[in-house]
């Protein structure tokens, strides 16, 4: 006779769920690009990436009443909002950095499906609330510098870094 077992969902139907992307701040003793000492930033509740191009018109008399529309100079931007943790180092470095003007080198890495990205950011808004009936937040605005580069096949946010990166199309399936 035949064991009974329930059925299960397709690993196909699965989805990414948000709670296993975090983001990583370049930070830490002998730090580098190319041995990064990955922080995590406390508190982080989301880390929205958006890429963009912009929009080329090529239209002329020959396009047949239609317009041309090509890709344009891309653009890459990253929101995180989340709560602000007591002594976090890496929030008080982000905070450095915007004061100074500086580059972060930001990770989002996706521990469940073991991939990420990496690019250069600049901090171009970092602000936080303090309400009397509820925890303080913070929300920051950073906006790319290049081409995010993507991995796969990682084991840890540590591999970010010192594996070679694929290409984004491959990355990104």
């Amino acid at each position: 006779m035949a064991d009974k077992v329930r059925a299960k969902l397709a690993k196909s139907h699965t989805k990414l769920e948000g709670k296993y992307v975090m983001v990583y701040l370049n930070f830490g003793e002998n730090a580098t690009e190319d041995s990064p000492k990955w922080s995590l930033i406390g508190g982080q509740k989301t880390a929205n990436l958006d890429m963009s191009a912009d929009s080329i018109d090529a239209s002329d008399k020959t396009s047949d009443g239609w317009g041309e529309k090509y890709q344009g100079i891309k653009s890459s931007e990253l929101s995180v909002e989340g709560n602000i943790v007591g002594e976090d180092d890496a929030y008080q470095a982000l905070m450095d950095a915007f004061m100074a003007g500086d580059a972060i080198d930001i990770c989002r890495y996706d521990s469940k499906n073991k991939k990420a990205d990496r690019n250069w950011y600049s901090i171009t808004d970092l602000s936080d609330e303090t309400p009397h009936d509820d925890v303080s937040t913070f929300s920051m605005k950073l906006e790319g510098i290049g081409a995010p580069k993507f991995y796969k096949n990682l084991t840890s946010v540590d591999d970010v870094g010192k594996a070679a990166a694929a290409t984004t199309t491959e990355a990104r399936k």
